[in-house]
């Protein structure tokens, strides 16, 4: 009897006890909420961060260009970063360093419309070309080129200060290399325009994680949140992708300025692009593109791979 007695004392006891607390995770979104965080926002939406005993905030910042940097100087946790971006990041010497991935594979593509009579790489030449990202775009789009036999001194490069979809319309160009396969290209057929598209990867330029989660380097090894937060997220992947219109109709309640049909689009277009091992990190694939990078002169060394990533996080349960 006494040892009934103890045992319901201890299982009271342990009721009585306060649950413990979920610890904070600050994760500074790359741009605006949009299709490309739906994994995240199954994560949180469907529990699965809440189970791995973390109270995670996705926060949009005023100014994309300043992540990483706001990361370094503490004012956030994690943060979504591009690869082709880690490399200079490092080479600047901002403490951040990869520490998962969020899309494994390239969203950009170097898009024409098919009335400008762009059938090939080479009908390029001679051709007004624009792009975004200078120090990574315009050099892709000379990789590309030059994979087709392209003289590119023949070819004007400018730096779009529009949207890259309008331009093309307005034939203001005759291709861009902001048109991302998941949204505006998607956008393009939307105006009744019929886009002929190049990928990257398959043109001379190495494949990369398109959007890859960053924390800082000097804690990063020590965080253990980081983890938890990977398992959380391949949750919500696989949450995502079993109740895709279920995450739809939760997203744009939470974001109802979202709920248009091309974002609708966009959702589903994205369902497949998401890592579903958001802590497998391909050392052979950084190091390959660290070596594109330098070769290319957007760098001016390769740092160790312990510098960009963490290796491979194990994600048991």
């Amino acid at each position: 009897m006494k040892k009934v007695m103890l045992m319901l004392a201890v299982l009271l006891m342990a009721a009585m006890a306060p649950a413990q607390a979920a610890q904070k995770v600050r994760l500074l979104l790359d741009w605006f909420v949009n299709p490309n965080h739906a994994a995240i926002f199954a994560a949180q939406q469907s529990g699965a961060f809440a189970r791995q005993g973390l109270e995670v905030e996705m926060i949009a910042p005023a100014d994309s260009a300043s992540v990483p940097l706001l990361l370094a100087a503490g004012k956030a946790d994690l943060a979504v970063g591009y690869q082709p971006q880690l490399y200079t990041l490092v080479d600047k010497a901002v403490p951040v360093m990869r520490v998962g991935t969020l899309i494994d594979q390239p969203l950009n593509t170097l898009t024409a419309l098919k009335t400008e009579n762009i059938h090939t790489l080479k009908d390029f030449a001679g051709k007004t070309l624009g792009y975004a990202i200078p120090g990574f775009e315009d050099v892709a789009i000379q990789t590309m080129l030059k994979s087709a036999g392209v003289d590119v001194s023949k070819v004007k490069l400018i730096n779009l200060n529009m949207d890259a979809a309008s331009a093309l319309l307005s034939h203001k160009i005759d291709g861009a290399m902001t048109i991302y396969r998941n949204y505006e290209l998607l956008e393009l057929r939307q105006q009744g325009a019929e886009p002929v598209t190049f990928k990257p990867e398959e043109h001379g330029v190495p494949a990369y994680d398109e959007l890859i989660l960053l924390a800082k380097s000097d804690t990063a090894a020590q965080d253990p949140r980081i983890a938890p937060f990977l398992r959380g997220l391949n949750d919500g992947v696989a949450y995502l992708r079993a109740h895709p219109e279920a995450m739809w109709k939760a997203f744009t309640q939470a974001w109802p300025e979202l709920n248009t049909p091309l974002n609708h689009q966009a959702w589903l277009a994205t369902l497949p692009l998401f890592a579903s091992d958001a802590g497998r990190f391909d050392e052979a694939r950084y190091q390959a593109f660290a070596r594109y990078m330098l070769d290319n002169k957007l760098i001016g060394q390769i740092a160790p791979m312990s510098r960009y990533s963490l290796p491979g996080t194990t994600l048991t349960r």
